[in-house]
């Protein structure tokens, strides 16, 4: 099952709801519906609609410095653009960061003159926390509100993998380095998630979910950190399987599961006249029921958008471009021609052994 769903693109860049989000907005529009507050609705779409803006801003900076943007996701507790390599200059990771905090903070300062200039909108802001909306005053109030919490709350917050985080690491690691950097932002992220956590526990449930997701992305972000520092150096030619076996987009379902049943593999490629033009995995053979192996043939359920990569691609930038995409192995590509096959597993087992060796 597919984690999130694209719902368009913008400028090039899809953009994904997670299941997670779209059960939410599901959920909340059935409370206002039941209730009878499609204020409610309006607000959490606004929210949808502010934090897009907010991940595209990052995406934006980090393509003005080559860094190639795979997607946007939405997520219950906001946004993540997932980028084919981190940046690894800390000056580029703190201009990627506070962009999108810098963007909300741009909106919240436009809209509050143009509720300035409206008699009476100034006083309409306070309560801070009151989100009411009977009329288009209301509306820029709401849209004013929404960009101040947004950017404090990204930015001020200083846990990693909230903007706040990345800026302090950038910051630290100009002065101490990326891995240091790292450990210390991460080790802070993880203290603010427990304490999020108790707190939450009493005040405000929806901490608990923030608390979780801030504590499992900062032990990510370490753990990627560890695992970039012992590939360095290392090139996809240096842990790929270079014997290919691959397959005929001609041949049934039925033998092609005689091949996984045989090589143990859990993807192959399909190769027509010594090209490349699909690849087919356990997962597609899995999707078709085994009653129709013998009729169905590899090229009716192979996938024609294969992710491919060279020789002297860097591991780490293999290894997070799989990950991001949620694929387990890509085809080694050059001068047109398979010359090997690397999986996660491959980068990971040999991240693991140099681990060891250290």
């Amino acid at each position: 099952m597919k984690e999130s769903v694209k719902i368009g693109t913008l400028f090039g860049i899809p953009i994904e709801l997670h299941i997670l989000f779209i059960l939410l907005m599901v959920f909340v529009f059935a409370i206002s519906l039941i209730s009878g507050r499609l204020d409610i609705f309006v607000y959490l779409s606004l929210l949808f609609f502010t934090v897009v803006l907010h991940e595209f801003s990052h995406s934006l900076v980090a393509m003005s410095r080559n860094i190639k943007i795979e997607k946007i996701t939405l997520f219950p507790i906001g946004g993540v653009s997932a980028m084919e390599k981190m940046p690894e200059d800390p000056k580029e990771e703190f201009m990627i960061s506070i962009a999108g905090p810098g963007l909300n903070f741009l909106f919240a300062a436009l809209t509050y003159l143009i509720i300035a200039l409206i008699p009476g909108g100034s006083s309409r802001i306070f309560p801070f926390f009151d989100f009411r909306l009977f009329s288009f005053l209301d509306l820029l109030v709401l849209f004013f509100k929404v960009n101040v919490l947004l950017g404090a709350f990204n930015l001020f917050i200083p846990a990693l993998p909230m903007d706040g985080g990345r800026v302090l690491r950038a910051l630290l690691a100009m002065k101490i380095g990326f891995n240091a950097a790292t450990d210390i932002a991460a080790g802070l992220a993880k203290l603010i998630a427990i304490m999020m956590f108790l707190f939450g526990m009493f005040f405000n449930w929806w901490l608990l979910v923030i608390s979780f997701f801030v504590y499992v992305g900062a032990s990510q972000e370490l753990e990627s950190m560890e695992i970039s520092a012992l590939l360095k150096g290392i090139k996809v030619k240096d842990v790929m399987s270079s014997k290919v076996i691959y397959v005929s987009e001609d041949m049934s379902l039925e033998e092609f599961s005689d091949i996984i049943l045989e090589h143990r593999h859990m993807g192959y490629p399909v190769i027509k006249d010594g090209s490349l033009i699909g690849i087919i995995t356990f997962t597609d053979l899995a999707r078709i029921p085994k009653t129709k192996w013998r009729e169905i043939k590899v090229g009716d359920v192979m996938s024609k958008d294969v992710v491919t990569v060279s020789p002297e691609d860097n591991t780490i930038d293999v290894l997070t471009k799989m990950m991001k995409l949620g694929i387990g192995r890509v085809p080694v590509v050059k001068d047109g021609q398979v010359v090997g096959i690397v999986s996660r597993t491959d980068i990971v087992r040999t991240a693991q052994v140099l681990k060891l060796r250290r």
